[in-house]
């Protein structure tokens, strides 16, 4: 990547593109919901966010099942250990990312080693023994080492084993990775016995060019992000004033294109186009999104661009949850129809159970109020399309689940439940 230009020969970073909210919407569709093989899906998002808990698979199964045809739980793990397209990483909190991208993450690495500088000066022979015992073992998990509790660790989020501390701080600080997975554990190794030779022997980056470069893979997983989205979305390891030079430089090489959507500015991958319809590929059946699904990172966006406010509960209190535990939301085209609560269970018959259903109210022009849905009544007006879509969608949701039964909640309305029947039958036929 080219640095950015000096200041007195700088060329102007082109005006803003002027798009409607609906050019916008259909534009981030195509962006993110296209159909296409994993490895595609993988290196067209660049950053998919980890999640451990797994209700209905985890986040990160959660995203790739609405983008590739066949999708089943884990199937994320070929890019990540087979193919080495993409490498356990912190990028937007804990993220599969792409490999390649390794040079930029000395960044990260170095942040984080302030963080976990007090720790690993406290231990120093502990953590020569663990990179020697990996060295000349071979990869491990935490559990591969003897390491008794530590009072003085205990209630702490890693655990009150010093190994698992010192693990983290290391995969944190780019001096282990990931190169595997044991019942969602991390087993870790040498990044040099990891990576693949390119990426390991490319030249390492300078910082303004490793900015840069996180910079528009942000852009680029999010598909159009807001300019002012809070500090959290970027989770970049600089200040605001760094970042901001970083978009200046990347706008006036091109790299990235600015949008004005309705007043509001965005950022663009260079490739995105305002013009032309929905593609078929991202309209079709209904797709079921994660909870943190690159869709869903910008809430703010989200109810700007399609009229629906989500908030994820899942870390919220009971009594205060205005929907439920682990709900994610139904697309179908441009519209959110509903959401759900649901959660798959082992067994004899294995089988989803949705503990929770709820419409979304439709608009005049197709766009969804932030108004409170239903859990009892469907909307007074719904497409049979719209209805052949949820149940398409769904029966594709049960097949990604490997689960032919669904157990509906008492109380549902006769609609959804006539959606998940059908679904349910279309799945096991």
């Amino acid at each position: 990547m080219s640095a950015p230009h000096e200041a007195g020969g700088a060329h102007a970073a082109p005006a803003p593109l002027r798009v409607s909210r609906s050019d916008a919407r259909r534009a981030l569709l195509r962006h993110q919901l296209a159909r296409a093989p994993l490895n595609d899906v993988a290196v067209r998002l660049g950053s998919v966010q980890v999640d451990p808990l797994a209700p209905m698979g985890r986040n990160h199964d959660l995203v790739l099942q609405a983008r590739v045809d066949g999708y089943r739980i884990d199937d994320w793990q070929g890019p990540a250990y087979r193919d080495r397209t993409w490498l356990d990483a912190w990028d937007k909190q804990a993220c599969l990312t792409l490999a390649v991208d390794w040079p930029a993450r000395a960044l990260y690495h170095r942040h984080h080693a302030e963080r976990w500088r007090p720790l690993l000066e406290r231990h120093p022979d502990a953590v020569a023994g663990v990179l020697a015992r990996i060295g000349h073992d071979g990869p491990a998990s935490a559990l591969g080492f003897d390491d008794a509790p530590r009072p003085e660790l205990r209630g702490s989020w890693y655990g009150p084993r010093l190994v698992k501390h010192l693990l983290r701080a290391l995969w944190d600080t780019g001096r282990l990775v990931t190169r595997d997975r044991e019942r969602g554990r991390h087993v870790y190794d040498l990044p040099e016995r990891v990576l693949p030779p390119a990426v390991w022997s490319a030249p390492p980056l300078d910082d303004a060019d490793a900015v840069r470069r996180l910079v528009r893979r942000r852009v680029q997983a999010a598909g159009l992000l807001r300019q002012r989205a809070p500090a959290a979305l970027w989770s970049l390891p600089v200040d605001a004033a760094t970042r901001a030079g970083a978009i200046d430089a990347l706008l006036a090489e091109g790299a990235l294109r600015a949008w004005e959507v309705e007043g509001d500015a965005y950022l663009a991958p260079p490739g995105l186009s305002p013009a032309g319809r929905l593609a078929t590929s991202a309209a079709g059946p209904a797709r079921v999104l994660g909870p943190l699904d690159n869709l869903m990172w910008d809430r703010r966006a989200l109810a700007d661009l399609f009229g629906f406010d989500y908030v994820w509960e899942v870390y919220k209190p009971a009594p205060r949850r205005r929907w439920g535990y682990y709900v994610v939301p139904l697309i179908v085209g441009e519209r959110f129809v509903a959401r759900f609560d649901g959660r798959r269970l082992a067994g004899v018959t294995p089988r989803l159970r949705v503990d929770g259903w709820w419409w979304e109210a439709p608009a005049p022009g197709g766009r969804s109020p932030r108004s409170r849905a239903s859990r009892s009544r469907a909307p007074r007006s719904r497409e049979a399309r719209e209805r052949d879509a949820l149940v398409a969608g769904l029966a594709r949701f049960l097949r990604y689940l490997d689960v032919a039964a669904v157990e509906l909640p008492t109380g549902l309305d006769r609609a959804a439940r006539a959606v998940w029947r059908a679904a349910a039958a279309e799945a096991s036929a």
